[in-house]
């Protein structure tokens, strides 16, 4: 059980700094733009009409996926809690679990992926170069 916690704890250490680093080390915050940071600044870039109703339509595409994803990891999560939580841990058990969480995690994280990369497409290459400046 110890041994469980333990290694829970680290990976959650590690996502939790992964997720701190500054840009430069990040080669996904390198090169995709945060859609906020093209909302704020969509005059500077000269962002379209027709650009921001597809920037809109694939954020709300997106969120609607996200929302159905956190309450899956949530009842994943629960159940999780459950099986740690017993006086006797059943290691295959918790292990399976384990596995359902990191699958949706990893469901999560390939749309977030996906949804910065159709941002990118939207963008013209001054666009583009205008908001790495602006990022700076």
């Amino acid at each position: 059980m110890k041994k469980l916690t333990l290694l829970l704890l680290s990976v959650l250490v590690y996502s939790a700094n992964l997720s701190a680093q500054s840009t430069s080390d990040d080669p996904v915050g390198r090169v995709f733009f945060a859609p906020e940071l093209v909302m704020q600044n969509q005059q500077a870039i000269n962002l379209t009409e027709a650009q921001r109703n597809n920037l809109t339509k694939e954020l709300q595409n997106a969120q609607s996926e996200f929302t159905t994803l956190q309450w899956d990891l949530e009842k994943e999560m629960e159940k999780f809690k459950s099986l740690i939580e017993k006086e006797n841990v059943k290691e295959e058990e918790v292990v399976g679990q384990l596995e359902r969480l990191l699958s949706i995690e990893n469901k999560i994280k390939k749309r977030q992926i996906t949804l910065l990369i159709k941002i990118k497409n939207l963008l013209s290459r001054e666009q583009q170069e205008k908001l790495q400046k602006l990022k700076k």
